[in-house]
């Protein structure tokens, strides 16, 4: 019986692991969201004006840039690439998966590179 429970629990450990960290991070979510409605609930009963920031949401949100989503893909590729082809005896078949976020991350910095030089000639 303990022989049969070993691979069953490797395989399903990994997707375990994905539902815990999302189960922490809303657990984690709702409690600060519960938090901040307490505070906003005691500013309204005792008559506080809340400053226009406090309203907004806590986290600041972080602005894109396409420059460097598309040099961490290119990154990401080059070492997944070379990662599988290691890994797998030099075998190419199983390191072109690197290859996809390697184009992706490629195809990103040509429409960064357009876009900016767009924008350049418009002004």
């Amino acid at each position: 019986m303990e022989n049969t429970l070993v691979p069953i629990f490797g395989i399903i450990s990994p997707f375990l692991m994905v539902v815990g960290i999302i189960l922490i991070i809303f657990i984690t979510k709702m409690k600060t969201e519960k938090s901040r409605n307490a505070v906003i609930m005691k500013a309204i009963e005792s008559g506080v004006e809340l400053s226009p920031e406090f309203m907004k949401n806590s986290i600041p949100e972080k602005k894109k840039d396409p420059l460097t989503s598309s040099l961490v893909l290119i990154g990401v590729g080059i070492g997944l690439f070379i990662s599988l082809f290691l890994f797998f005896d030099h075998q190419v078949k199983f390191a072109a998966f690197g290859l996809i976020p390697l184009f992706i991350g490629l195809g990103q910095l040509a429409g960064y590179l357009i876009n900016k030089n767009r924008g350049e000639a418009k002004k």
